[in-house]
């Protein structure tokens, strides 16, 4: 009797296609599954489950729904709350129910990262790292500067940045305090390590002095951000890249000053290549300064024609340049909270620009003095 139902009974599933079956899940289901066993726990907190559930995630992204993450802040407590809406594919409507992630109590320090590998990094005082999927977030140390200065004249600047380690699968933390003391900049840069295991900053020595831009962006494990190297006023500003994996900085020259001067100018992500965009200047038309070669520092410049079916864009008074979508769309959004509250999507590539209605977000208890502050796609991560 024992060997009929022995038999009858299933042969188990191997492990490895379980472990197939599970990255195809979408967060919710897999931070469910963690409980059905030891294993299953052990291969969803995988770093390498988490890498390949998160390139699927990206690679499905194309032709299916977008997720946005909108970032408001209150100008007069400076509270910041971070919403998630979902787009279907193909529709010019969200869907009615946004996520409210967190809300952050005020502090002045405004950054907010692009979101890399699902993961986002904001400034609560301290640095914090979250995960949109989960909800979870880990607050990291307070840092403050070592350099002290005795001069009232002394005023310091402190900068932060996020970046992803495709070599080493860890995303980084750089934090710099900038110190102006006469007519010297010292720069104290720090780094922590996602997931390390270690809860501390390690201290960067060597790196060049500069003044930063309140910008960074992230590609191909290489933070980018401009700066100025001095006080000097005169002097033009450069590209910084900050390698995630080696810990090193480099320099490079910029040709056309018009663009790197203005404030309206923005750092994005173009075909892989760190792009400035300006879309400030001629009615119409999108700068575009494209480097194409580090290691010989060229640019290339591109004139893009908007056309008149999307002169919404120049509407500088109702929109702005607020990110990117996974996929390389430009977003402009609303520079305030409003009813009906639109982005518009601007596919470069096709000279398209698709208008959307995000629903729901005035259905909360926040709506006069709120000002948008980023908006980013970001694709499913589940750690």
């Amino acid at each position: 009797m024992e060997e009929e139902q022995d038999k009858t009974r299933p042969e188990p599933l191997p492990h490895d296609l379980i472990s197939e079956i599970l990255t195809r899940l979408p967060v919710k289901s897999l931070t469910r599954f963690r409980s059905v066993s030891t294993r299953w726990n052990s291969t969803i907190l995988h770093p390498s489950f988490s890498k390949s559930h998160f390139h699927r995630s990206a690679t499905a992204a194309a032709g299916a729904s977008t997720t946005l993450l909108l970032t408001f802040i209150n100008r007069f407590n400076s509270e910041r709350t971070i919403f998630s809406v979902t787009i279907p594919f193909n529709q010019t409507k969200s869907l009615p129910d946004p996520t409210r992630i967190l809300t952050i109590p005020g502090f002045k320090h405004p950054f907010v990262s692009q979101p890399l590998n699902g993961l986002i990094c904001f400034n609560l005082g301290s640095m914090c790292v979250c995960n949109p999927s989960t909800r979870k977030f880990v607050k990291l140390p307070w840092t403050q500067p070592e350099f002290n200065a005795q001069s009232p004249a002394c005023t310091r600047h402190r900068t932060n940045a996020f970046g992803f380690d495709p070599v080493s699968n860890a995303h980084k933390v750089l934090d710099t305090w900038i110190t102006c003391h006469e007519s010297e900049i010292i720069t104290e840069h720090r780094v922590f390590t996602i997931g390390s295991g270690s809860n501390t900053w390690r201290r960067i020595s060597g790196g060049t002095s500069y003044l930063t831009f309140n910008e960074s962006i992230c590609i191909s494990g290489q933070i980018y951000f401009r700066a100025f190297r001095s006080l000097i006023a005169s002097e033009s500003p450069v590209l910084a890249a900050f390698d995630v994996h080696r810990e090193e900085f480099r320099f490079f020259e910029m040709g056309d000053e018009a663009v790197f001067y203005s404030e309206e100018s923005v750092l994005m992500e173009h075909d892989g290549c760190l792009t400035i965009v300006d879309h400030q200047g001629e009615d119409n038309v999108l700068l575009m300064w494209i480097l194409v070669d580090e290691d010989n520092g060229k640019w290339v410049k591109k004139r893009v024609e908007i056309p008149a079916m999307c002169s919404e864009i120049n509407d500088r008074r109702r929109y702005r340049f607020a990110g990117t979508t996974v996929s390389g769309e430009m977003i402009f959004a609303e520079k305030s909270l409003v009813n009906p509250f639109f982005v518009l999507l601007y596919d470069i590539k096709k000279n398209e620009v698709k208008k959307v209605e995000i629903c729901g977000l005035t259905d909360f208890d926040f709506k006069f003095g709120h000002v948008l502050m980023n908006v980013t796609s970001v694709n499913e991560h589940n750690t």
